[in-house]
Parts: C-alpha cells; sequence; structure tokens
C-alpha cells in the first residue's frame, strides 16, 4: 500500500513494558561510543542526514546498520531494498513506498535512484586515532579545499576502490563536506575509508610527518611522474582544487611533488580524476624501498 507509515509488528507477548531508549538517552549513548572509537565529537553528530542510491544505502546496511533511521522508496526499487526493509521491521523503524516525484520533492533532487535512506551521519575520526592505527602499507589522501560535492564524492569512491587509509577533510569553509550530494556520487565509499576529521589541514599534515608519514603533493608541471618515480609509504597525496591547486603553506610541508603527465591540451585534470589516476599509481606501481 502507497504512502502508508509501516512499522514492525509488536514484540513477543511478555515485552509490552519494554519501550525504546528515549532520544537523549540514544544519543548519549552513541556519544559514548563515539569516544571510545576514537570518533570525532565537533562533527554534528546528533544531526539526520540522508544517503540515496540504492549501492549508497546498501553501504550503510552493511557497515552501519544502527546508523539507519527510516527509509523511502518507489515501487520498481521493493524488491532491491528488500534487505533494508527488514532491518527497518526488525528495529520498528518508519518506511515509505511512494512515487518518484514525492520522492524528489522529500530529497529535493531528482537524482534519488528510487531509494532514500535517512540515517546518522558518518562518523568522523579523529586525526590521532587515524594515526595511532596506521599501517605503514597506508596510502591516504588529504583534500585542501575541494569545494565540489561530487568531486569529492568522487575522490572516496575512488579510495575505496583502490584501497585507501583514510581520506584526510579539513573542517573549513571552502571545504566540500559529506553531503548527500557526496554520498550519492561516493557509492558507498564514504562508509568504507576513515574520514578524518581535522580542523587544521596544516597542523594535520605535520602531525602525519612527524609520525612517519611523507607528504606528497599533486603539482601540475611537476617534473615527477607517479608512474616513474617510486612512491614511499606511508605515504600522504595532498590534492589541491583545480582553481589554485596545493596552497603554498601545505606545499612546503611536502617531502616531494608529482604530476601526471598529459599532453597539456587543456589546463589540467580534474581533481577527481587525478585522484583515481594517482591511487592507481600508488596502490598498484613501485614501492620506495624502506630507510629504515
Amino acid at each position: 500500500m502507497k504512502n502508508q507509515d509501516r512499522r514492525g509488528p509488536p514484540g513477543p507477548p511478555g515485552q509490552g513494558n519494554k519501550r525504546p531508549l528515549r532520544p537523549q538517552d540514544e544519543h548519549a549513548r552513541r556519544r559514548i561510543e563515539r569516544r571510545e572509537r576514537g570518533v570525532s565529537q565537533t562533527d554534528d553528530r546528533d544531526r539526520e542526514t540522508f544517503v540515496c542510491g540504492l549501492h549508497a544505502a546498501l553501504a550503510v546496511l552493511q557497515r552501519r546498520p544502527e546508523a539507519i533511521r527510516r527509509v523511502f522508496h518507489t515501487a520498481p526499487r521493493r524488491l532491491d531494498v528488500a534487505p533494508l526493509l527488514a532491518v527497518c521491521v526488525k528495529r520498528r523503524l518508519p518506511y515509505n513506498e511512494v512515487p518518484p516525484d514525492v520522492l524528489e520533492t522529500i530529497v529535493k533532487t531528482t537524482h534519488h535512484g528510487g531509494v532514500a535512506v535517512f540515517i546518522d551521519p558518518v562518523p568522523l575520526v579523529t586525526l590521532d586515532a587515524f594515526v595511532r592505527t596506521l599501517p605503514r602499507s597506508a596510502v591516504v589522501l588529504a583534500v585542501d579545499g575541494v569545494g565540489n560535492p561530487h568531486n569529492l564524492g568522487a575522490i572516496l569512491r575512488s579510495a575505496a576502490w583502490f584501497g585507501a587509509a583514510g581520506v584526510v577533510l579539513p573542517l573549513e569553509p571552502n571545504q566540500a563536506r559529506l553531503s548527500p550530494a557526496a554520498m550519492r556520487v561516493a557509492e558507498g565509499g564514504a562508509e568504507v575509508v576513515a574520514c578524518v576529521g581535522v580542523p587544521s589541514l596544516e597542523k594535520a599534515l605535520e602531525r602525519l610527518a612527524a609520525a612517519g608519514v611523507t607528504l606528497v603533493a599533486a603539482e601540475a608541471g611537476s617534473a615527477t611522474s607517479p608512474f616513474a618515480t617510486p612512491l614511499p609509504r606511508p605515504v600522504c597525496i595532498v590534492l589541491g582544487n583545480e582553481e589554485r591547486g596545493v596552497r603554498p603553506p601545505l606545499r612546503l610541508l611536502c617531502k616531494r611533488t608529482v604530476s601526471i603527465p598529459g599532453t597539456g591540451a587543456v589546463e589540467s585534470l580534474n581533481v577527481s580524476v587525478a585522484a583515481g589516476i594517482l591511487l592507481a599509481a600508488a596502490t598498484h606501481g613501485p614501492v620506495e624501498p624502506s630507510q629504515g
């Protein structure tokens, strides 16, 4: 039946007096769990967000089923979202089958793919927690002023595909956040890759360098090709935006620069395309022998 808010059946006999946690109790429990996992406490954890698209929605189900709050889907997606609806029934969460135009109104975009899941936001990992568990073979990305959420989403998708350990995201005004648009384009990548939220990218890079991570800036015009020169491990590749590149103070922190060779027929590559190429080179190319 369309446009009906469905909930799961009542619990077993004898459990009628057991009520779910109140919202404030649930939020307190989640804050404690985030603190124990090293998750940032400054990233609007108690706000609700949503993801659109089947792959992004199923990634939440696989990685963070407890984050699901409610589900909307169109009739053609009914079988595709069956695992999501099963969780809703089990946890007595609302789910609705709605026409495409109604779903468009709910999420304010035509790019919903017939599925929208309202969820807790992706938890941002603290830099200290990330560094403590960083493997010596890690490849990390850091983004500097990538303001387009579609580019950020595509970077996260590539990072997940190539097995990057994490993406460092400065919590600065000119940097795109993990918005629904970014999450949709990421196709579940934001659920797979550690998203490291930092107030200052400069200080974060200094911290990574102190931990033994080699900083490499992607810079147009550099004489070093990532395909010709082995990259060290662990390594953090710093990506700037397409207008100005990596900011000079951050560039000075980097031990080396790399540039993707091309014809020069256009000024530069899209930053998300460059991220994918550099990740492929870093994860599948030769590795510089360790010095220690």
